[in-house]
């Protein structure tokens, strides 16, 4: 009686393995050739293992592949898998909008950047000589009515004196009038430069705008790490700006 139920035991047991070998050979695997725009693409396959292959080999059936690249957006998609069968997956990245919105500030940031970095320095500049050729202008044309005042009070003829009264000095004063205003205007102007140019360098030294990615991060948390005991945790990053 033992042996008899010794063999039908261990019939049992060769019939169970059997069936578990028949079960695992029945499942087939086919081939998936991955074709990513841009190159530099990864992706995560299965909500478990992180890749950059181009070819794998997986089991039969819908598999879950979710794909990133730098500053674009993340693609999830299920692609089925046909035993025995090689299949191209084709895939083409977006950008993603935090990125669309980081170049047109990036872009903005450069045009104002290359005008404030030269526009007020050579705006200065040239204020600063035309204040400089006014203010020489207004000290000439000083000197000039001193000197016409100094030959009124000298002259001796009639005739010089009327010229120099009616011609000479009150033309003479016009210029000097004349030459006070523009200096002052151009110096105003030189002043109101200057600080427009110190004003735009300390604004310059904040830097241009810096690009966060956070496709990155949410394709990151997206790793499953499996540990002891079937046990496991999910991966995730975080990036810190550092200036």
């Amino acid at each position: 009686m033992r042996s008899i139920a010794r063999d039908t035991a261990l019939c049992c047991g060769l019939i169970v393995l059997l069936l578990a070998c028949a079960e695992a050979t029945g499942q087939s695997t086919g081939k998936v050739r991955v074709f990513c725009e841009p190159g530099a693409c990864a992706y995560v396959l299965d909500g478990k293992n992180r890749l950059s292959d181009r070819e794998l080999t997986l089991m039969e059936g819908p598999h879950r592949f979710v794909f990133w690249a730098p500053e674009r957006r993340m693609l999830d998609t299920t692609f089925l898998v046909l035993a025995n069968t090689t299949r191209e997956l084709k895939v083409q990245l977006r950008y993603s909008e935090e990125y669309i919105d980081y170049r047109r500030k990036a872009d903005r940031h450069t045009r104002s950047d290359r005008w404030l970095r030269y526009g007020p320095p050579v705006v200065a500049v040239g204020a600063g000589a035309w204040a400089g050729v006014s203010i020489k202008r207004a000290i000439d044309a000083r000197k000039d009515l001193d000197a016409l005042e100094d030959e009124y009070y000298n002259a001796s003829y009639p005739a010089g004196l009327s010229d120099l009264k009616d011609e000479r000095i009150p033309a003479a004063n016009k210029e000097l009038r004349d030459a006070r205003t523009m200096a002052y205007v151009s110096s105003g102007v030189f002043v109101a430069s200057a600080a427009a140019a110190w004003y735009v360098r300390h604004k310059l030294r904040n830097g241009p705008p810096v690009f966060e990615d956070k496709e990155k991060l949410r394709f990151d948390g997206l790793v499953w790490l499996p540990g002891r005991d079937n046990g496991g945790a999910w991966m995730a990053s975080l990036t810190l700006p550092i200036r």
